[in-house]
């Protein structure tokens, strides 16, 4: 048996929260498509499985309910539980809309040890009536929206794991520890040696490819997979001339210092023709994806490779707005492998740290495939990219030398191209945009950042200066986007 939970992803966001908050208490945890069929569940030989389900009205109907009769242990939560209610042939009355902060009370079990009562913010309450076979284990204004069953390892609890929630994270963790019997052993560094030691297995004689670009990521992939093959890896890098100021320089000075072998791969030339007259973002993002496909597969040629490294991660299950990755193009018909899959951006940062990445990198902004270019509203031209460059570099500057880039998730100039006062001259409008992360629940937003007013002045007065055809600066002040919608551009 594999010491690990297994996680069935019903909504993302709580799935997500789960691995991540299991990890952090040093206990392995996987997450799985919620339709996984009950056979594939147990070809893994997990120790345990967590149903992780939404606090809306929707019930999952896709579970596979032969998994609650294999005997492996089983906690639903949220609402997953009132899906495993009715198919362990108890009923689910009509849901209740609460969205409100109230007191559930827990029943003693091997779960709820110590857990007695616990406030909540309920959305929506899915009250059960049992079978003799099931016991009552959390109740909302004494009605059941939790159970055990009398003979099986099943747990359902109808609520989620909230933000700063140290009451279900205690039964999370022993069911974990008490039911399914696991250890406190996953760590950045167990993780490293057991990736390394997978990663040879894996690849055998076989020679390796690993497309970075630039970001964290693929940084801490062609670090694993540097310390697992050695000179039976080559990086392939392309510098599209859209990254920011400094980017190329730091990156290549750094991977290469750190023995890597990389190959950088001059496609500015290229890029420029194909961004040549296009003023609309699709238009410009789907141009980039064609030109950064017939360059990997080119440079592909080049290389006799058998194995692919990739630096897909978990957040790329839950965000349906990331671009298909170019690399793919170079997986048909080789071995793929994917060491960061099972990890988020977080423990990502944690395991670059523990492979020794500088913090500058490790702490990067996140910086989207298509660089400069879609931070250009209008045709993206050589001259726009290199004011941009400075307007970007000179906006993080000021951020960055009065402390505040910890508590911002991202900030950036973009470039916009408009008419000043009614005549033909085009002129070039800065627009400054800063935000930071705050959660509700399980949702993530992204709120604008509150900036000193002399910092936005003393950077309008620097912008001004720098060049004659920015006639104005904009703080952009937008709330309410969501992450997706703030990491495009």
């Amino acid at each position: 048996m594999r010491d690990q939970v297994l996680i069935l992803n019903f909504d993302g966001s709580y799935s997500a929260a789960l691995a991540s908050k299991l990890r952090a208490e040093k206990i392995s945890a996987k997450i799985l498509p919620g339709s996984t069929s009950a056979e594939q569940i147990m070809n893994e030989e997990a120790l345990g499985v967590i149903l992780s389900g939404g606090t809306t009205g929707d019930v999952p109907v896709d579970l596979d309910g032969q998994l609650l009769r294999s005997g492996i242990p089983v906690l639903a939560l949220g609402s997953a539980a009132p899906a495993v209610a009715a198919l362990l042939g108890g009923q689910v009355q009509e849901s209740l809309p609460i969205n409100d902060v109230d007191t559930l009370v827990f029943l003693p079990s091997r779960i709820t040890e110590d857990v007695h009562e616990s406030e909540r913010l309920f959305g929506t309450v899915h009250p059960l009536e049992l079978t003799d076979d099931l016991e009552p284990r959390a109740l909302y204004e004494d009605k059941p929206i939790g159970l055990t069953h009398k003979t099986l390892e099943i747990y359902a609890i109808g609520c989620q794991l909230e933000p700063n929630d140290p009451d279900m994270m205690r039964l999370i963790t022993q069911f974990a520890l008490n039911v399914c019997g696991c250890t406190r052993w996953w760590s950045e560094d167990s993780f490293i040696s057991i990736t390394r030691a997978q990663i040879q297995e894996k690849a055998g004689e076989r020679k390796a490819l690993c497309v970075m670009s630039g970001g964290l990521d693929s940084g801490v992939t062609a670090l694993l997979a540097h310390r697992a093959l050695g000179d039976q890896l080559t990086c392939l890098f392309v510098d599209t001339g859209l990254l920011r100021e400094n980017d190329v320089v730091s990156f290549a000075a750094y991977y290469k210092s750190a023995g890597l072998n990389l190959e950088i791969i001059d496609a500015e030339d290229q890029v420029m023709a194909a961004l040549s007259g296009l003023t609309k973002q699709s238009d410009k993002a789907n141009a980039l994806r064609k030109t950064l496909q017939s360059v990997l597969k080119e440079a592909g040629r080049r290389f006799h490779y058998s194995l692919l490294i990739e630096s897909r991660s978990s957040d790329y299950l839950f965000s349906s707005s990331v671009p298909s990755k170019a690399a793919s193009v170079l997986a048909e018909g080789v071995l793929t492998i994917a060491p960061l899959e099972d990890l988020f951006k977080e423990e990502i940062r944690r395991v670059g740290e523990a492979l020794g990445l500088p913090q500058q990198m490790t702490a990067m902004q996140p910086f989207p495939f298509t660089g400069l270019a879609l931070r250009i509203i209008g045709e993206c031209t050589r001259e726009r990219l290199h004011l941009l460059r400075w307007a970007d570099a000179a906006f993080r500057q000021e951020i960055e030398d009065a402390g505040l880039a910890k508590r911002m998730w991202k900030y950036f100039a973009m470039l916009h191209e408009v008419p000043y006062r009614e005549t033909d001259q085009d002129s070039l409008v800065i627009v400054l945009r800063a935000v930071s992360v705050s959660h509700t629940g399980s949702d993530l937003r992204a709120i604008p950042a509150r900036l000193p007013y002399d910092l936005l002045e003393r950077y309008t007065q620097r912008a001004l200066k720098h060049n004659p055809m920015i006639k104005k600066v904009i703080w952009d002040l937008t709330p309410d986007l969501s992450l997706q919608e703030a990491e495009w551009p």
